[in-house]
C-alpha cells in the first residue's frame, strides 16, 4: 500500500444525472483532489474517487494521507485509486 500525502483541496460529490444524447445515467461519485508536489517542484493536482466522503470535507486546506495503490494504462501517467483499509473507514 502507499500513502499519498498532500494538501487535501476539495471533497465533493460530483456527476449524477442522465446523458441527453444517449440517455446513459451516470452515476454520483465522491471524489477527493489533493495537492502535491512532483519531484520537478511542480504542483500536481491528483483526483481519487473515495466511496465515501466520511470527514474529508472538514480536512480541506489541510494536509492528508491517502491509502492508494498506483496504476497506469499502457505507457500513460501513473495515477492513483483509492484502497481500502481493512478494519478502517475514511
Amino acid at each position: 500500500m502507499l500513502i499519498l500525502q498532500g494538501i487535501l483541496r476539495a471533497a465533493t460529490t460530483i456527476g449524477g444525472g442522465t446523458n441527453k444524447k444517449t440517455g446513459e445515467v451516470t452515476p454520483k461519485r465522491n471524489v477527493l483532489q489533493v495537492e502535491t508536489i512532483d519531484g520537478r517542484g511542480l504542483v500536481k493536482m491528483d483526483t481519487i474517487t473515495v466511496p465515501e466522503l466520511g470527514t474529508f470535507p472538514d480536512k480541506v486546506g489541510s494536509t492528508v494521507n491517502i491509502p492508494v495503490r498506483a496504476w497506469a494504462p499502457g505507457n500513460a501517467q501513473i495515477g492513483f485509486v483509492f484502497e481500502a483499509q481493512q478494519g478502517t473507514s475514511a
